[in-house]
């Protein structure tokens, strides 16, 4: 019978740096991508109809907008600037759709 934990291993795989018998490698404390981070913050104060914010995980850039259209409108870019001209031309498209009718009251 095969030990489960060869199923998932992989020949001429390298191995990571917490597999046992490695030597200890110091890890820097702080925030990953500390520029990615500060350019979402530096468009998020720049674009006050939308919500700026950066995923370090997926090292890209997200955008939620603020203002009201039909269904909730959220981008992507790899980039800042990338993201900025997404949001444009997004701001494009909504302005030539009627916006939603505002629920009776």
């Amino acid at each position: 019978m095969r030990r489960l934990g060869n199923l998932w291993r992989r020949s001429g795989r390298p191995r990571g740096r917490h597999t046992a018998g490695r030597p200890y490698a110091p890890v820097e404390p702080g925030a990953p991508d500390p520029g990615a981070r500060a350019a979402a913050v530096l468009v998020d104060r720049l674009e006050p109809d939308w919500t700026v914010i950066y995923g370090p995980w997926s090292r890209r850039f997200y955008a939620l907008a603020v203002f009201p259209t039909a269904e909730p409108l959220i981008i992507e870019a790899a980039t800042a600037p990338e993201l900025r001209a997404l949001m444009r031309e997004a701001e494009r498209d909504t302005a030539a759709r009627p916006r939603p009718a505002a629920p009776a009251a």
